[in-house]
Parts: C-alpha cells; structure tokens; sequence
C-alpha cells in the first residue's frame, strides 16, 4: 500500500483539488439558480457541474491506466485492474469523512446541541467541497417538503459517480477504449474523402 500512495499520491491530491475547485463552480452556480427560485434551471445547472466533475476525473483516471498499461506490458509493474477504484476511494476519503459524520450527528441533531452544530459545520464543509451536488440535493424533496440536503445517507450516495468513473476511466485506459473514437475516426475519414 505504500508503493501505491507513492506511485498515485500526486493523481489523488489532484484529483482532490479538481473537485475543489468545480465544487465552488457547482456552489456558485446553485447559489445563483436557488436565488433564481428556477428548478429547472437549478437542476440543469448541477446537472452539468456534476457532468463536468466526472469528465476531469474520467479524463484524468484514463491517462493513469494508459500509463500503467505502458509499465505492466514492460514488466515494471504488475497489472492490478483495481487501481481506478482504490484511486477514486482514496480521493473521496474526505466526502467519506463528512458522510460518517452526519450519520453519526444524525440521530442525536434533535436533542443534543452539539449534533446540531456539528449538523451546521459539515453543512458548511460540504457546500465548500461537494458543491457541484448541491443544487441537485436542494431541489429535489421528499413527501413532506423537507430536501434531500439534510438526509444523512445522501452523502453517501455522491461518493458512488466519482468512484464508479474513476474505475471505469481506469480500465478503459489501461485498454486503450475511447468512448467517442469511433466517432471521431469517422470523421477524420470523412474528411480525408472530401
């Protein structure tokens, strides 16, 4: 495990520091929709930051799995197909972080004044860092009008895409598929023709 926090330590913190930063893209933009009292437009907007979200990190776990399939073919390193899912684990450590914690604040939030607080800052944390989620878990509700922001196991649903795409983006590198190449080579044959 050392090796790998060597090997992978720059991608993870990267990959932290992109969702950073379209966190506060995706914060700004639900801000902006939510002021707006536009659903719709709330929904389209978190929509495209979480989109925009998974791209970078698929792009980015893609190279990874290039790279390593260059080390393994010439036995630098052995082929581990798990790498885009430990990778995208490890980056989301800090989502986790804040997940557990509401689930544990949760049950005492009603009676105790420090579940309440702890309620308010991982509130607070989350908008910062899971930014791009929050338009989408504002507007969507449950039957009794309350939003799906405040239920604990939320945070642990928007762990899932970013995981789910890096060990996809992983092993589709490491295979070298690209999703739009057949497209883009249909093109490029197209114009070749003309």
């Amino acid at each position: 495990m050392k090796g790998f926090f060597k090997q992978y330590s720059y991608s993870i913190i990267k990959m932290f520091v992109n969702q950073f930063a379209i966190s506060l893209f995706g914060v700004v933009l639900a801000m902006a929709t939510l002021a707006a009292d536009s659903n719709v437009l709330t929904i389209v907007c978190s929509v495209f930051s979480i989109a925009f979200y998974l791209f970078l990190l698929y792009t980015m776990t893609w190279e990874i799995g290039a790279k390593d399939r260059v080390s393994v073919d010439y036995g630098k390193r052995p082929y581990r197909p798990h790498t885009g899912l430990w990778l995208g684990l490890i980056a989301n450590i800090p989502n986790l972080l804040i997940a557990i914690l509401y689930a544990i604040g949760y049950p005492f939030m009603k009676n105790h004044v420090w579940a309440g607080n702890m309620n308010f800052v991982l509130n607070w944390i989350s908008a910062i860092v899971e930014g791009m989620y929050r338009g989408l878990l504002s507007v969507i509700t449950f039957s009794d009008g309350s939003s799906i922001v405040h239920a604990w196991w939320s945070y642990f649903l928007i762990v899932i895409p970013a995981v789910v795409a890096t060990w996809i983006a992983y092993f589709a590198g490491f295979k070298n598929f690209r999703m739009l190449a057949t497209y883009f080579n249909k093109k490029a044959e197209q114009s070749k023709k003309k």
